[in-house]
């Protein structure tokens, strides 16, 4: 049966409330190695850094939402003088625009926490339960950002969906429509909206049941199919049960997924997001956790943070983001 378990929350709320529970299944002197290595990317200059030592908004979202989640101090003035001397200087593109917002969206999170003085765990947990917190920090984002979510909407494409690459494209990306969906989801805006870009994804859907992020394709990516699973969490449809047999036709006897068929090698991206898509829609994590806990755990780091892949052995926030995210869905 395919279950929905977004009815009454947001996808950033369960994947907020997964990097909770992973620090309750991290040791002590696990969540200091951690934290030593978020403080290590973090950027003199405001936010945090990108793989070439410069500050960046796309790892900053990255940066930030792990401060909170592990009860990291920041300087919330000094990080709101970054976001405002990015947004200053910089021409946002889609992505960084998305970003700037999520950057802003936490720092209204981690100044409330820090105020309340209260652990992470404790804030996020009335926040959620109450929705009083949450609705303060909307409400702000929808005055600080309101000409960012404008622009936005320029990449609105003619199916209804939205296009990361380009403005008034004929088709949307679903990398694009997941970041709005995800985003709207949080703005809590009418359901009708969240709907056309669920039907938006339907044209990347290949017919194997995965998605790509180009019409067409014979075959998808699994980070993708991800998040085509998890927008359209609230079907039935015989083609959504396809979706999640090829997601996971994509585990691996290691216990991670693998980016596509034919790729030799799992990564950390691709089993996050594949693990919080099947958790998501009613899978039973249990059938994963041993060996997707070990994958895990093989890309930590003496640094304390995480790698993606053993082809790939350079760690940053994203993918120490990712392996604690994975850690916090299967525990």
């Amino acid at each position: 049966m395919f279950q929905n378990k977004q009815i009454t929350k947001s996808c950033n709320q369960f994947i907020l409330e997964a990097l909770l529970k992973s620090t309750e299944v991290l040791s002590d002197d696990a969540q200091n190695q951690i934290k030593s290595f978020l403080g290590s990317q973090k950027s003199e200059a405001g936010g945090f850094m990108d793989r070439a030592g410069k500050a960046d908004l796309y790892y900053s979202v990255f940066g930030y939402t792990l401060s909170l989640i592990l009860d990291v101090k920041l300087d919330v003035l000094e990080e709101r003088k970054y976001l405002k001397r990015i947004k200053q200087e910089e021409n946002l593109d889609f992505v960084h625009s998305m970003c700037f917002v999520r950057c802003d969206f936490l720092l209204h999170l981690i100044d409330l926490q820090q105020r309340s003085r209260l652990s992470a765990s404790k804030f996020l947990t009335i926040s959620f339960a109450k929705d009083l917190i949450l609705g303060k920090v909307v409400k702000s984002l929808r005055i600080n950002c309101s000409a960012l979510l404008w622009e936005l909407e320029e990449y609105l494409a003619s199916d209804s969906g939205y296009n990361h690459n380009k403005k008034g494209a004929a088709k949307s990306t679903i990398y694009a429509n997941y970041l709005m969906w995800t985003l709207y989801q949080d703005l809590q805006t009418e359901q009708d909206v969240l709907d056309e870009i669920t039907d938006a994804n339907r044209l990347l859907r290949a017919e194997n049941g995965s998605f790509a992020n180009e019409e067409n394709s014979i075959d998808g990516v699994t980070s993708s199919t991800a998040a085509g699973l998890i927008m359209s969490s609230a079907s039935e449809l015989e083609e959504m049960l396809k979706t999640k047999d090829w997601l996971k036709q994509m585990l691996t006897k290691r216990g991670g997924f693998k980016a596509a068929e034919g790729v030799p090698l799992a990564d950390l991206l691709s089993t996050s997001t594949a693990l919080l898509a099947l958790q998501l829609t009613g899978e039973n994590m249990q059938n994963f956790a041993e060996n997707s806990v070990n994958f895990i755990n093989l890309h930590w780091d003496e640094s304390g943070g995480f790698f993606g892949s053993i082809a790939d052995m350079t760690c940053d926030v994203e993918y120490t983001y990712y392996a604690l995210l994975g850690l916090g869905v299967l525990s």
